[in-house]
């Protein structure tokens, strides 16, 4: 098994930066609930793009493990940016509950934040890896064909 790292790099990159517009249109309020479906749409199609990039006319094995290290790659780069976007407006929320003399409660959103930022990071990788296993699976069984 023979993994093309300079295409599940491509393809990851690609998927980051498709991935960075949708968490940046998830943050206008109305756009936010018409984008939602696009994160597992992103990991499937970085997964697909790694087959389409491998010119080595790779396995669906191959195509799996490719489409995983991409769609790894994107979906974490693209949980870090949400992940740091929430913190922001986390933080903007916490500082307007430490204006109204409510000093608990903002500390505690921001330790909350915080560590629901990392889990949602190494989730969204997981998942990211999943869905970039099956698109690039599917990719290179079609391509067989």
């Amino acid at each position: 098994m023979k993994l093309n790292m300079s295409a599940a790099l491509k393809a990851g990159l690609i998927g980051a930066a498709v991935g960075f517009v949708v968490a940046l249109i998830t943050r206008i309020p109305f756009l936010g609930c018409l984008v939602c479906w696009a994160g597992p749409v992103i990991g499937l199609l970085t997964g697909a793009l790694y087959g389409y990039l491998d010119e080595t006319g790779a396995g669906i094995g191959e195509g799996a493990v490719g489409g995983a290290v991409a769609g790894a790659i994107a979906s974490a780069v693209n949980a870090v940016v949400s992940g740091v976007l929430n913190l922001i407006f986390g933080s903007v929320s916490a500082a307007s509950d430490l204006l109204g003399g409510e000093a608990g409660s903002a500390l505690i959103g921001v330790g909350v934040g915080a560590g629901a930022v990392i889990i949602g990071i190494l989730g969204g990788a997981v998942g990211g890896a999943i869905l970039g296993a099956i698109g690039g699976a599917v990719y290179a069984a079609i391509k067989k064909k």
